[in-house]
């Protein structure tokens, strides 16, 4: 173990980048939030998947930059890493990924929108298709049943 202050700053900025990439990862989550529809119970399984990774990441890092050794301005470093992340790069990077996740999913829904009548009517038809399976296999059960119970009424009769 060192004890000089370029090993505290060393220390200090790699809580800060922990800090950075923690809040990168939450800004992640906000961004699948805004692009998908989530329900309140998903919404609390992501948050509780999110905080085991940040413990994962917090300490793991504090592992790799201070070999487990976790001091006030560790905590601290961290927290600035974050509010700093929040700060200053969140909005322009939730506006990008936002941005370009879109452009790059609209071909894909032209593509489905334009697929979506042969859809609908394929899946329209293999659902009247199974009906009529469904509807014979029950009439042959039926027919079945009945000869067995001829056949037991045979065999029974006086």
């Amino acid at each position: 173990m060192q004890n000089s202050v370029t090993y505290e700053l060393t220390v200090f900025g790699g809580a800060g980048a922990a800090g950075v990439i923690i809040a990168f990862l939450y800004d992640m989550f906000r961004l699948k939030r805004r692009m998908v529809k989530t329900k309140t119970a998903m919404v609390h399984f992501e948050d509780i998947v999110f905080w085991i990774i940040a413990a994962i990441i917090f300490f793991l890092s504090s592992y790799v930059v201070s070999d487990g050794e976790t001091r006030a301005y560790y905590y601290m470093g961290s927290f600035l890493g974050g509010v700093l992340y929040f700060s200053i790069f969140s909005s322009p990077i939730l506006w990008l990924l936002t941005r370009l996740i879109r452009i790059i999913l609209w071909p894909i829904k032209k593509l489905i929108n334009i697929l979506r009548p042969i859809i609908e009517i394929l899946i329209f038809n293999t659902v009247k298709i199974l009906k009529k399976i469904r509807n014979k296999a029950a009439l042959e059960s039926y027919k079945l049943s009945i000869d067995f119970r001829r056949l037991s009424n045979t065999f029974t009769k006086k």
